[in-house]
Parts: structure tokens; sequence; C-alpha cells
């Protein structure tokens, strides 16, 4: 009976796969499998060969062999056609068995996918943006190195070069080259900016290696455990928009797009929740809905007001109760990014400011503090495990004792247009 042909044979064969983070995998010989993963958050850039065996003490072992040759021509060592990634699997394997007491090297992107991998299975959230972050920040400076060779001062200039580094732009999957724009470096909001995505790139690294060393694939992380982030980078601006700016959204946004942006304003749920509600997880009796994984893992009932009542039960009428509850305009679910020129198109119809769909999770929170809502009711809306985000962001618009006394008793100055027309009344 003749042997039936890999579906990882062919470019054709391996684009009709569905993009996944779990790789396709292939027996290629006893012992050994060739994978491949074209993961989410990988669109228009191809796959990836993975190799996967046995070590000589019986452990599961895998690493990274290099790109598909989905988009570019093979070289044979960093894009590889699918024999020659058989090759190389094969010969990865023949090294474990030749030296049975030496483990391979770890890479720093063996460890991210290790870690990524584990997280996964453990139900991580945020594996998309994870690997995007990875994809842009780390991987291509550091990724090849490995893990034993990292030192503290490698990671500190790793760490700098991000602050000055150009910001990476929009830009369409078939593009030559990516937009990016630099830095302005006397500008130190820019600066604050770009040194906060530093620090929350390096907690994703620092995450990664601490994973390899609890695991033991190294024996130190003196490297960077004693390297720390910026200080003082947790300023930004928090934007709010007010009821009016609301409405003006609302009436420039059209069609699937709309009802994304009201859902956000009514339940304050992050994009990634809203793309998860299915029919089923709306109850009508009850007027909320149901978020069943937040990204602290934590479930959670969001009640709705009339509005949002009138806009899940209009969304979810004879529907089947597994089918998403908020569609994209190609009526699946809604997928990172595929909002965002809209979203950016009705900000400007309405003549608002630039803002992220998650800022609308802050203007959902901004109005229960304003209208007298406990900050830790405002934290169970929101999801958080605390109340240390909800002080951190909207303390400053609850009623204060402090602000009412300090209106109440400092110098209330009246001016004028004209010098010497204003007056300041007494305190006495």
């Amino acid at each position: 009976m003749p042997r039936r042909r890999s579906v990882l044979a062919s470019r054709t064969s391996r684009s009709d796969l569905p993009p996944s983070d779990a790789p396709e995998w292939e027996l290629i010989s006893p012992g050994v499998r060739l994978g491949y993963r074209r993961g989410r958050g990988t669109r228009g850039q191809g796959g990836s060969w993975l190799a996967a065996s046995r070590s000589a003490d019986g452990k599961r072992v895998q690493t990274k062999l290099g790109k598909a040759d989905d988009l570019s021509a093979a070289d044979g060592t960093g894009i590889l056609t699918h024999e020659q990634a058989k090759d190389a699997a094969r010969a990865w394997a023949k090294s474990l068995r030749a030296a049975p007491d030496a483990q391979p090297a770890l890479t720093v992107a063996d460890a991210l996918e290790r870690y990524l991998e584990a997280r996964t299975a453990e139900g991580m959230k945020a594996v998309y943006d994870a690997r995007s972050r990875a994809r842009v920040h780390i991987l291509p400076k550091l990724g090849p190195l490995r893990v034993a060779d990292l030192t503290l001062d490698r990671l500190r200039r790793w760490r700098d070069a991000m602050v000055t580094a150009p910001k990476r732009l929009r830009t369409s999957r078939h593009a030559a080259k990516v937009n990016t724009r630099d830095v302005d470096v006397s500008d130190p909001e820019a600066l604050r900016r770009r040194r906060d995505t530093a620090n929350r790139t390096l907690t994703l690294l620092k995450a990664a290696l601490n994973w390899a060393f609890q695991h033991q694939f190294v024996e130190s992380d003196r490297a960077w455990r004693l390297l720390k982030p910026f200080r003082d980078t947790g300023a930004a601006r928090v934007r709010f928009l007010d009821v009016a700016e609301q409405r003006r959204l609302l009436n420039t946004a059209q069609g699937a797009l709309r009802d994304l942006v009201a859902a956000a304003l009514m339940t304050g749920a992050r994009f990634g929740e809203l793309a998860a509600l299915t029919v089923r997880d709306f109850d009508g009796a009850n007027g909320t809905v149901f978020v069943e994984r937040s990204k602290n893992g934590r479930a959670r009932h969001i009640p709705l007001t009339a509005g949002g009542r009138a806009l899940f039960e209009r969304l979810s009428a004879g529907r089947d109760p597994r089918a998403p509850l908020l569609r994209g305009e190609t009526g699946e679910a809604w997928k990172p990014a595929q909002y965002q020129r809209a979203f950016k198109a009705a900000l400007d119809r309405a003549k608002l400011e630039s803002i992220t769909l998650h800022e609308l999770r802050h203007s959902y929170a901004s109005a229960m503090v304003r209208n007298g809502a406990p900050l830790i009711v405002v934290a169970e809306a929101l999801g958080h495990s605390g109340t240390r985000m909800a002080e951190k962001h909207y303390a400053h618009l609850a009623p204060s004792f402090v602000a009412d006394t300090i209106r109440q008793t400092a110098p209330d100055l009246e001016t004028g247009t004209g010098s010497g027309s204003g007056t300041v009344h007494s305190l006495a």
C-alpha cells in the first residue's frame, strides 16, 4: 500500500493548515518527529520547523530548526525545505544519542518557546501578545544566543537599546519593509513610553528565563536576576471619553464595529474577553454577560445596564448558543488587529484624539467612579484581583474629603481680562 504523502511536504499543503500555536507533527524516524508551526500571531510571515525526540534518560526534548521556505527560498541554514528540515531533525536527534550525557545548549528562543508552551497548557490568555512582543523585541537580538552565555552587561545593553530603537508602525503583510518611526529623544513622554515598553519586554524575557532555571535547563539565573527595570515609567495619562464623546464615537462607528465599541463601553471588558464571548454567555433572564476566563484566570459575571441588555438581546436573538456573540465584518469572531483600521477611522470622523479600544474600558470604569461606585466594586467589575489598579487609575475621580476641603478652603482667584482686575476671596 503506497505511503500517504505528508501534509508538511509542500508549501501548498502547509498553507492549508489553520494558524495555530500547537505544532503539526510528522514521524520521520523511530523516535524522531518533525514539527511545523505557523502561530496565530504570524500571519504573512510563514511557519517554522521544529524537531522532537528523547534524550538518553527518556526525557522529551524539542528544538527549533529554522524557518520554513513558505515565503522565501531555502538557504539550507536559517530557511529550510521539508527535506532539509527532516535531515536537520535526524542529525539533531543523532547528536543527542552520540552525547547522551550532554544536554543540547538551550537558546533564548528555546526558553521562550518552552515557557509559552507551558503557559498555554496552563490556560494563559495573553500568549498572542507575548509571542508578538518576543518576535519584535527579543528574538532578533537574543534569540540565537545560548542562555548560559547571557551576561548582565549584554542584557543591559539590549534593554537600553530598545528605548531609542525606531518604533514599529502598522505595516501591510505584503510590504517588503516594515514601517518605522524614529523616537524623539527630546520628548520626555516619548522616552517614558519606550522605557515602559522595554520594562514589559524585560518582564516577559525574565519570566521565560526563570522558568528555564526553575526547570533545571540552566544552572544560574544571575545574569537576569541582577538586571532591574527602568524606574518611574508607570505615570501614563489614562484617557477617558465622557458621555458626549462616547455618543459621537458610536454615531461614527458602523456595522459590526459599532456593536464591538458599544459592548466595550457597556461592559468594560477587554478585547480578548469580548472576542471570546458566545451567545450562551449572555444571560437574558438576569441581565448579565459571563466572562469565562479573564487575564488573571478568574471568571466573572458582568451586570448590564438597560442599554447593554438591549444590545446583547439583539445580538443573541435566534442564534446558535455556541456561536460568537460579537462578530466581525466577515461574520466570524473578531481576531486581534482586525478592528484597528476601522476604529481609527471612526475616531477621526468623530474628531476624537487617538485612543485604543482598551481605553474604552477606562471610560467604563471612570463613569462608575464619578457616579459614586466604590473602588472595590469597580475592581470586581473589571475582573481585577484587588483594588490596586483601580486606585492607581481612578481614585482621583472619586468623591474625596481632601479634594472637597481644598476646594472649599483654598484661595479662590477671579481673574479678569485686564491687569489689576483680579480679586481673591477672603478665607476668613
